[in-house]
């Protein structure tokens, strides 16, 4: 699976703490050998569909995946597949606001 990742979510990691940090590198590490398949079924990743939210400018279905405890990336798929990570929320209720 092609992963892609938007400026935002870099900026974000980059901001993060040091624990987030390294778990947004160790979950990209992942996410680059698993498919498709494999990421619906891994547990670890809670990776969810974010129902009746869509990414803005392309109206692509937006899906959750847990980066630690509190910590949530949002990302959401195109054909190929590619994962496009766009977003990094440190606080877990905050990632699902529209």
């Amino acid at each position: 699976m092609k992963i892609e990742i938007r400026p935002l979510f870099d900026e974000a990691v980059m901001k993060a703490e040091l624990p987030v940090r390294k778990s947004a590198a160790k979950m990209l590490k992942l996410l680059q050998s698993l498919n498709l398949p494999e990421l619906w079924q891994y547990s670890g990743l809670n990776f969810e569909k974010l129902h009746g939210m869509v990414e803005p400018s392309t109206g692509q279905q937006l899906y959750s995946l847990r980066v630690t405890g509190s910590t949530r990336a949002i990302a959401c798929l195109i054909n190929g597949p590619t994962l496009i990570l766009i977003s990094l929320h440190t606080q877990h209720d905050k990632a699902y606001r529209k």
